[in-house]
């Protein structure tokens, strides 16, 4: 199995359009005698502009929700504790985990933003 990246343009009525990047996890295939790539599941999304935005908390809530979302779907697969750790790194490349308040972000008063 292995982690592919899909980027999904998003139009919505307000900002235009975004980028989400989906998650999807995939297995190789024979059909026809070429090798293909079946997908197993989606194990989530983020809009992209989440991973580089400067505000720290609103950065953390959106890369939170990926991994929520990602450790459901994991859960529901049942997969080997192995298999499922080199899954997480191959995501961790691309999104990081936030510390374990990041759902907190909504009741701080005082936003925090990079240097």
């Amino acid at each position: 199995m292995q982690v592919r990246w899909q980027r999904q343009k998003v139009t919505n009525g307000l900002n235009g359009h975004a980028v989400h990047l989906v998650a999807v996890l995939v297995e190789p295939v024979l059909e026809t005698g070429r090798i293909k790539e079946r997908c197993i599941e989606e194990l989530g999304s983020v809009k992209e502009q989440f991973l580089t935005i400067r505000a720290t908390d609103t950065r953390a809530f959106h890369q939170g929700l990926f991994w929520a979302a990602v450790d459901r779907k994991l859960d529901h697969l049942k997969l080997d504790p192995g298999v499922r750790e080199k899954i997480e790194l191959k995501l961790l490349e691309k999104v990081p985990k936030p510390r374990g308040d990041w759902a907190l972000w909504g009741v701080t008063c005082i936003p925090r933003y990079d240097s």
